[in-house]
């Protein structure tokens, strides 16, 4: 069995020492993977980022986001995102993908909350083809 363990940048106010610290704490223990959710109206900091810098500090443990959502970022832009992140950290890295369930999130995005998984669905896959 292996088990992950979230990333402490979802608690509003933590410190970016912190995260560095906990991050190489997983590293050395017993966890198989580093996750961070993705949120944008709330106060954390930005999943993929925090993700990079855990990859910087580690070299072992697996850094995945436990759900990025997906319909709040242009498409192209994350597959490059997600496509550095996984190279920097040696493959090390899982895309955990989502559509999202808050609405407030799609209304600071601004992006359409009610048709978000067709819209999802649509763009990934055109997005994807282009990828190697």
């Amino acid at each position: 069995m292996r088990i992950g363990i979230g990333h402490p940048a979802t608690i509003p106010g933590a410190k970016g020492q912190l995260i560095l610290d906990w991050a190489q704490k997983a590293d050395a223990g017993p966890f198989s993977s580093l996750g961070s959710l993705d949120r944008l109206v709330y106060p954390n900091y930005d999943a993929l980022i925090t993700l990079t810098a855990a990859a910087a500090v580690t070299q072992r443990i697996r850094l995945m986001t436990t759900v990025l959502l997906v319909p709040l970022h242009n498409v192209g832009i994350l597959a490059k995102q997600a496509a550095s992140l996984d190279a920097l950290s040696g493959g090390r890295f899982t895309l955990g993908a989502g559509v999202g369930g808050r609405e407030d999130d799609f209304r600071a995005a601004p992006a359409s909350f009610h048709d978000r998984g067709r819209y999802w669905t649509h763009r990934s896959v055109t997005s994807a083809s282009r990828w190697p």
